[in-house]
């Protein structure tokens, strides 16, 4: 993930600065006046750019989507297809597991319904 998000944030600081980017203590110090005196330090700003910052955490993510003024998912790298279906099976298999008979029998019931015509 760090090269592509290192590419991602680079795009977006172009986008913002119109080409003329400033350095890293600059962008942490407009990150904090754009998001209520919040910010993300310099060294770490460096470490996206340069490639080293390996994740995000939910907060730093939070403050990058409001700085650029973009949704939180622009901070995800995209994903193979096969691998998000294989997700959200398992994530509905976990939650199906916590369900009574009564409430497995409806959700049965419905997709039954849903798929009738198909």
């Amino acid at each position: 993930m760090g090269e592509w998000l290192a590419a991602t944030i680079r795009r977006l600081l172009e986008e913002k600065y119109g080409g003329n980017v400033p350095g890293v203590r600059r962008i942490s110090a407009d990150i904090k006046a754009v998001c209520d005196g919040q910010t993300i330090s310099h060294g770490h700003i460096h470490n996206i750019l340069s490639g080293e910052a390996d994740n995000l955490t939910d907060r730093t993510r939070a403050l990058l989507a409001k700085f650029f003024g973009k949704p939180l998912t622009a901070f995800h790298p995209p994903r193979d297809e096969d691998e998000n279906e294989n997700e959200t099976v398992q994530a509905l298999a976990a939650r199906f597991a916590t369900l009574d008979a009564r409430q497995v029998a409806a959700i049965k019931q419905a997709i039954e319904i849903v798929t009738r015509d198909k």
